[in-house]
């Protein structure tokens, strides 16, 4: 059986590995239960901060372990977890609770080469120079009696569930912590609804990395629209009138062939996690992007990664002499 505390030698190699590294991976670990996978993983991502202000809508597995949020059959594009917020976080790790052997693995992408190499082309200066702009849109769980995608209908994320907020003056507050700019619309889905939060927000491309001492992109298509592409209930709907929308940050629209080059620079870089039950990933915010296709699982097959979210930090943008 498997240590339930992680032995000594085991903490320095993962405490040595993610230093060096910035990712770290255990296998094999004959670990069943979420609770102990959390154990290992706390080796590494040492403090949690809690999910408000999140795009998905996660539901909690235990106590600060959440679920991905996402359909299977919605493809995830790589992105940095929370880079559409004012504040963000240093690590994360995934535990994998069950797992279907070859389907719905993790995609990593290395983040440095991909920054080294987005800065050679017309798409990384002009990243540079104007950076983007967040447009969330958060329908309201009332108007839809609580239902979201899981139920066929088209819905994204309820601004309740993304905010941990019963109230809209709540969710506000929680917003504008969030570095968000906020104003009630009607829901262009549900004319009836008129609490429909749009959230704003103008950021830098790239952050400063301070474990490398250099800057590192921090953004990606996530937060397009095309994000939605194969999500269930909101591929459907037209681009214009989806939940995310993502511009250049003096509003100009980024190009189809600029968000081809944007995924095209993420996808050479990735590195596939083949996930077994017991497995934990742990993995820098800013050294990494992550993401996954599509995938189905037939009727007896089930695919659970708990979420863990690492330490909050503060988003300062790029530093000027850090290129």
């Amino acid at each position: 059986a498997p240590d339930a505390v992680p032995p000594h030698e085991l903490v320095e190699r993962m405490e040595e590995m993610f230093h060096d590294q910035g990712v770290v991976r255990l296998t094999n670990t004959g670990l069943a239960k979420v609770e102990d996978m959390k154990r290992y993983a706390n080796v590494v991502v040492k403090e949690q901060m809690r999910y408000e202000g999140g795009a998905n809508p996660r539901e909690g597995i235990i106590a600060n372990v959440y679920e991905v949020g996402a359909p299977h059959d919605a493809w995830l594009h790589y992105h940095h977890e929370m880079a559409y917020n004012q504040h963000s976080m240093k690590n994360l790790a995934f535990c994998s609770v069950k797992a279907p052997w070859g389907k719905g693995d993790t995609y990593l992408s290395e983040n440095v080469s991909v920054t080294e190499e987005l800065m050679k082309t017309d798409l990384g200066r002009k990243l540079k120079d104007h950076g983007v702009c967040y447009i969330r849109c958060l329908t309201d769980r009332e108007a839809y009696k609580g239902q979201g995608w899981k139920e066929g209908r088209a819905v994204y994320n309820h601004w309740q569930l993304s905010f941990g907020a019963e109230t809209p003056d709540e969710a506000v507050a929680k917003a504008h912590e969030c570095g968000l700019e906020t104003e009630w619309c009607t829901d262009p889905l549900l004319e009836e609804s008129s609490r429909y939060l749009k959230t704003i927000m103008r950021a830098d491309a790239f952050e400063f990395c301070p474990s490398l001492g250099r800057n590192v992109l921090f953004s990606s298509v996530a937060d397009h629209n095309m994000w939605f592409d194969t999500w269930k209930g909101v591929a459907d709907v037209p681009p214009e009138k989806r939940p995310l929308q993502m511009t250049f940050g003096d509003g100009s629209p980024i190009s189809t062939e600029e968000i081809r080059q944007w995924v095209s620079l993420y996808d050479r870089s990735g590195i596939r996690v083949r996930w077994q039950t017991g497995d934990v990933v742990a993995f820098c915010n800013y050294r990494f992007a992550h993401g996954r296709p599509a995938f189905e699982l037939r009727q007896w097959e089930e695919r659970t990664i708990g979420v863990m979210l690492g330490e909050k930090f503060q988003r300062v943008g790029a530093h000027a002499d850090a290129w």
